[in-house]
């Protein structure tokens, strides 16, 4: 009797109709591509070939194919705020923010230089970001008294 019980048991589950479903499942994480800095302005208290300042960053970038990292200088130098091309110092700007190692020199006073390097992604590249310095270095000295200024932007780009 037993076994009877146990074998119209298993008939029974085993002769309904089978149910699937399918469900689709996603979901999405937002591209960031950012340098930031706690830095907005560098300024050289004595301008004079040779004077070093350091400006420190973060780069991320989630993007699977790298970055595209640039620096660029919108004077091409230092120029003096009368915006005379010719009255110009020259500098460079060194970045390092492993594996991104490049330098831009701004010294020939044409406005928007760049210099830029392109790298794959990485997983420290998209999760907490790559620490990164650029060390500014006065390349020549001034020959007018007076201020020099120059935007240099640094800019990440997805790949």
């Amino acid at each position: 009797m037993k076994k009877l019980i146990m074998l119209s048991a298993i008939a029974a589950l085993t002769s309904g109709a089978a149910l699937a479903g399918t469900f689709q499942v996603s979901g999405s994480n937002p591209s960031v591509c950012e340098a930031t800095t706690s830095l907005n302005a560098v300024s050289f208290p004595v301008l004079q070939q040779g004077k070093t300042s350091n400006i420190p960053f973060t780069l991320r970038c989630n993007d699977a194919d790298g970055a595209t990292v640039s620096l660029t200088s919108s004077e091409g130098q230092l120029e003096t705020t009368d915006g005379q091309d010719a009255t110009g110092v020259g500098y460079s700007a060194k970045l390092s923010a492993a594996p991104y190692n490049f330098t831009l020199t701004a010294l020939s006073g044409v406005n928007n230089q760049v210099a830029k390097e392109t790298h794959s992604g990485s997983p420290a590249l998209a999760a907490g970001g790559v620490a990164g310095n650029i060390l500014l270095t006065v390349l020549t000295n001034p020959i007018y008294a007076g201020s020099y200024n120059d935007d240099l932007m640094l800019t990440v780009e997805a790949n």
